[in-house]
């Protein structure tokens, strides 16, 4: 049952706390994330190929092809022992859904985190996530090309709608924007995931060894500050790409790409190795060929199976549309 405007309204002003704003990520924490009203915390159906969901990834085809690639990747890719020493941890998996399923693994276990489980990791781990990172809150900035500086956005509600307001400089904001370009001549938008960033921090402060695995969209640092002026935010609802991020709070996917040099760097400062960045398509090719060929030669092969193979390699499908970055320590 859709949630009323009403109550959205009063929990927005719950969520205030008596400011006469918020930053950009405390409003995207609240759409996505609020127990009354979030995207994320609503019992609906989110991801798939329905026409009543609103995106669709990796995990939505109705094969087993992904898990079995997944399988064969993660085995190839451990740097020391033996499979049956690791578990496989799946972090923010839908409800009811895992990428392996009741697949046969040489895994010492499966293990699946999912929205309000404990954060816990074993010793020893495989950690896998899909589409994870970039559906966490972002930081949005905008440059002055007349003050020639870098002012953090908030939101508010104006005029009957949730409407951007450009915040007091703060030391945080000034500290962030510090490594940003200084000599715009635009008005220039920039989504920063800081929200992918603390999470990262979380997983990877945990004292787990291991191989860890992601999945995402996600673009390098030169070509978020030269080639989308207008920001990397952006919503989904009903498969469509909606710019009005602020709009029908809690009804739709809001989310952002990821700066890969700072995930790497975030590794890499954690010990992390042999840290590697690959499309979707190359990282399958890659790390499992056989499960690949055996698929394609297999005259027994299910059609479907087939298909979802080209979905999930072709580079006209998500091949190139998503990447993958993994690294071990």
């Amino acid at each position: 049952m859709p949630i009323h405007i009403h109550q959205i309204k009063e929990s927005f002003f719950n969520a205030l706390e008596g400011r006469e704003w918020m930053p950009f990520d405390d409003y995207l924490e609240w759409a996505l994330y609020d127990s009354v009203i979030g995207y994320y915390t609503q019992k609906k159906l989110r991801v798939g190929k329905s026409e009543d969901s609103d995106f669709y990834t990796s995990t939505s085809l109705q094969s087993s092809v992904w898990g079995q690639l997944l399988i064969q990747a993660s085995c190839s890719l451990l740097s020391h022992g033996h499979p049956d020493e690791f578990v496989f941890v799946e972090i923010a998996a839908e409800p009811g859904e895992s990428s392996l399923g009741n697949l046969p693994h040489p895994f010492q276990a499966i293990k699946t985190i999912r929205l309000g489980d404990p954060f816990n990791i074993p010793e020893k781990a495989i950690v896998f996530s899909n589409e994870w990172l970039d559906a966490q809150p972002f930081k949005r900035f905008r440059f002055d090309p007349m003050a020639k500086k870098w002012g953090e956005i908030g939101v508010t509600w104006q005029e009957g709608k949730w409407t951007e307001v450009t915040l007091p400089s703060q030391a945080e904001t000034l500290d962030l924007t510090s490594t940003f370009p200084q000599k715009l001549n635009i008005a220039y938008t920039v989504d920063w995931p800081t929200g992918a960033e603390n999470a990262l921090d979380e997983l990877v402060r945990k004292p787990w060894r291991g191989l860890f695995i992601t999945f995402d969209y996600g673009l390098d640092r030169e070509r978020i500050f030269s080639d989308f002026p207008d920001g990397t935010g952006r919503a989904y609802l009903r498969h469509q790409l909606n710019h009005d991020i602020l709009a029908d709070p809690g009804s739709k996917d809001i989310t952002c790409h990821l700066c890969w040099n700072v995930v790497r760097e975030q590794l890499e400062l954690a010990t992390f190795t042999n840290i590697d960045l690959q499309s979707q398509e190359s990282f399958f090719m890659r790390h499992a060929p056989r499960k690949i060929q055996e698929i394609i030669e297999n005259k027994a092969s299910p059609a479907k199976e087939v298909r979802a193979l080209k979905e999930l390699i072709h580079p006209q499908h998500l091949g190139q549309k998503f990447q993958v970055l993994h690294g071990w320590r």
